[in-house]
Parts: C-alpha cells; sequence; structure tokens
C-alpha cells in the first residue's frame, strides 16, 4: 500500500495529514526517511516506523486491548467531569475507531477490554451472551453469611420488576468477596450490594469471560493474545 495510507490506518490523521507528515520530512522507515507519500510499503516487513522523531509500534487491525483502568477516569470519548480512559492509550488511536466494551465508573478499577472491531464490541456487551464479569468488592461493613446468600439467591433492585442474582459470590475477607455476575445493569453490583443490605467501598474487575487481568500495572495495556482471543469465540488475523 501507498505510504500515506499506512499512516492513516495507523492513526495519524487525514490522507491530507498524513501526506504532510511525509512531505515535511517527519517520517522514516526502518531508520530511512521516506520523502514520497506515493511510496509502496508493506506493513509485513517493516520493523520500525518513525514520526516526528518517535518510534512506534506498528499496530496490527484489528485491535483488542486489555487496560487495567485506574481510578479518576470515565469511560468515554467526551468525559465531563474527569480525564477519557482513552488518554491511557496510545495518542494515535485517537484517531481510530476504536471503542471500550462496556463501561466502568469512575471509581472503579481494573479490566477495561477495547477494541476497533465493532462484531466483538457487541458480542461480549449483547445481554444475550451472558459473558460473565468477575469483580472484587470491599464492603463498607464486615461481611455475613446471610448478605452473600442474599447475593447468591437473588434481590429486587429498585425500578426492576425482577430479582437478580449474582452467578457467583466467594468471600475472600471480612470485608472482601469476589462476585460475578452476567447482566450489564446501570451500577449493578453496588445497587446488589446495597440491597442485601451493605455499601460498596472499592470496586475492582478481575475479568471479562476467560480474559483475566493478572499482574498488569494500573494505567497500562497490552494486546489480548491468541488464546485470549479464542476463549472470547473469536479468532485472531
Amino acid at each position: 500500500m501507498e505510504l500515506y495510507r499506512l499512516l492513516q490506518q495507523q492513526g495519524f490523521g487525514s490522507r491530507k495529514e498524513c501526506r504532510q507528515l511525509i512531505d515535511y520530512g517527519l517520517v522514516a522507515i526502518d531508520g530511512v526517511d521516506a520523502s514520497d507519500w506515493r511510496q509502496t510499503v508493506d506493513a509485513a516487513n517493516i520493523r520500525t516506523l518513525t514520526v516526528d522523531g518517535q518510534h512506534w509500534p506498528l499496530l496490527r487491525l484489528p485491535l483488542y486491548l486489555l487496560l487495567h483502568k485506574p481510578a479518576g477516569y470515565e469511560t468515554s470519548h467526551k468525559p465531563l467531569h474527569h480525564p477519557s480512559v482513552y488518554r491511557l492509550l496510545p495518542p494515535q488511536l485517537g484517531n481510530l475507531d476504536i471503542s471500550a466494551v462496556g463501561r466502568l465508573d469512575v471509581d472503579t478499577t481494573g479490566l477495561l477490554l477495547f477494541s476497533t472491531d465493532g462484531q466483538f464490541v457487541h458480542a461480549l456487551t449483547s445481554p444475550k451472551k451472558l459473558v460473565p464479569k468477575l469483580y472484587r468488592v470491599t464492603t463498607k461493613h464486615p461481611l455475613s453469611a446471610e448478605l452473600l446468600q442474599r447475593l447468591r439467591d437473588g434481590v429486587l433492585l429498585h425500578d426492576e420488576n425482577e430479582t437478580l442474582a449474582a452467578d457467583s459470590v466467594e468471600q475472600v475477607a471480612d470485608c472482601v468477596l469476589d462476585m460475578a455476575i452476567t447482566q450489564g445493569k446501570y451500577h449493578q453490583v453496588k445497587r446488589m450490594v446495597a440491597a442485601a443490605g451493605n455499601r460498596v467501598a472499592q470496586l475492582h474487575r478481575l475479568a471479562l469471560g476467560a480474559v483475566a487481568l493478572g499482574e498488569l500495572p494500573p494505567g497500562q495495556w497490552r494486546h489480548l493474545t491468541a488464546a485470549e482471543l479464542a476463549a472470547l469465540g473469536f479468532a485472531s488475523a
């Protein structure tokens, strides 16, 4: 493909903006300055792409990313009160059609997936798919066996017609439990714990489906592996 099209694919702007980057001498391929935006390149053979003096990892589309979301970020391209979680991803991704797989509240931390594959996003967020989401819940008050059983049996939330039950509940410490749900109601975990007689002090997502957060540090991201994509029902390219 032509070099400017590769830059477009990598999120460096419009056709005009990518051509200008090349015309201004700001692009190098494998250490060699590129001066012709019509130059034909093979992305598979490029070892290093340098734009405006910075080395950029060549992104292979479609993208499937995992981020460890810290507290204090809104899961929105147009945040209202806090920074956008998209600021934690490479800046060129802002020009690509990448979406979060669902949302995490501004004070909720943990696993958040992103993708440029709309089918992938829809499959993991559709209520019909019943994809389990595992949370570590820190409560304000000590847990009781009765509260844990209420969560397993189901609680009735305000403005809901049917009870909602956790798929699994396991106590970890006096005020800590691991809870899995397959629905995606607004503030569901917090509302369920409140309906069961306690309050959530901290909420952290550990896993979505078969994909676990693991030891990834807060604010860092990585690509999903082929095995993780397969476990979610998607084959890697």
